[in-house]
């Protein structure tokens, strides 16, 4: 812990470069802080900041610029921020008026949060489980092949296709749907499909296989992998500024588990930093914050460079975390 004062120079230092992506110099914090100390002590306590590790000099002449361990000691103390009027109420409206089945909400719900925090932002979409079966429809598409289309309380839309182990008419298809939407509906899809035996013996062999068939589709659709949506990755230039750093931030993004590792699991929010991230070698920090819709639950976030705004960020993320973790949930009832 550091002492009162150099604990709130290194937070002016920390916003001022945030602000300016400069250099800081000891006037600087001065004013900042409104300290009543000379710059000549302020540099003192920058000697003794760079000693410990939380900022260094990359010219002799120069001011100085925060480490990793000095954006992880100012979030660490950070207070409760609040988002700008205009924010809110663009938050507000959105999940206000927004109708969208749930792909295209959270891919909306990225490019809000991009927008809102001028930084790339990602949505992962929540697990299967708990997302109770609204519609389920079958359509013939060749002789010995169907597709399935399961509607979800969440407004979830899931497509899978299956082949058929007989040829099959659309009267036998149709049939056949009729006996599993009446077993699915209303119940939860990552379960099995529980038709009684009774019914499939008296079953012919066409519609039989067909059943199956559809069963082996919803197993596939039930289990599918969780969906990630990223909006707003026009905004890495302009976060980041070198063309180098860009490229490396980007080969990042399309690495689509390593993206997954870096979003919170913990319901609180997370802020990673530099060395707290699986590629630690590159100038990252990463806000985010899981979302909950009954059993199952997703995550929302965004990336920046360590000299994020993390005050908007931190709240942007939190405030759309609930908002959608609200919007879900209403969807499922």
């Amino acid at each position: 812990m550091l002492e009162d004062r150099r604990s709130e120079i290194l937070r002016a230092l920390v916003e001022e470069h945030i602000r300016t992506g400069e250099t800081v110099s000891s006037r600087a914090i001065v004013e900042k802080a409104r300290l009543k100390v000379s710059t000549a002590t302020v540099r003192n306590d920058l000697a003794a900041l760079e000693t410990e590790g939380y900022v260094v000099q990359p010219h002799t002449s120069a001011g100085r610029i925060p480490t990793a361990d000095a954006y992880r000691y100012y979030v660490d103390h950070l207070g409760p921020g609040r988002l700008r009027s205009t924010a809110q109420a663009k938050i507000h409206d959105f999940f206000g008026d927004v109708h969208l089945e749930l792909s295209k909400l959270l891919s909306a719900t990225s490019e809000l949060l991009a927008e809102i925090t001028d930084l790339p932002a990602m949505v992962v979409s929540p697990g299967m489980g708990g997302d109770r079966v609204a519609a389920f429809h079958a359509v013939q598409v060749l002789s010995d092949q169907i597709l399935v289309v399961v509607v979800t309380k969440g407004g979830r839309v899931l497509q899978q296709r299956g082949r058929v182990r007989v040829p099959v008419t659309p009267a036998e298809v149709e049939g056949a749907q009729r006996i599993v939407s009446e077993a699915i509906v209303g119940t939860d899809l990552s379960g099995d499909l529980a038709i009684p035996e009774s019914v499939m013996r008296e079953l012919d062999q066409p519609r039989r296989e067909t059943v199956l068939t559809m069963a082996d589709c919803l197993h596939l659709a039930g289990s599918a992998a969780t969906e990630m949506y990223i909006g707003g990755t026009q905004r890495l230039a302009g976060a980041w500024g070198d063309r180098s750093a860009v490229q490396r931030i980007l080969d990042v993004l399309e690495r689509e588990a390593e993206v997954m590792k870096m979003l919170a699991s913990a319901s609180e929010t997370s802020i990673q930093i530099g060395s707290d991230l699986p590629v630690s070698e590159l100038d990252l920090a990463v806000v985010s914050k899981r979302y909950e819709t009954g059993a199952a639950g997703g995550s929302v976030g965004v990336i920046g460079p360590m000299r994020m705004n993390y005050k908007r960020a931190i709240s942007a993320v939190e405030e759309v975390t609930r908002k959608l973790e609200d919007r879900i949930s209403s969807k499922r009832e």
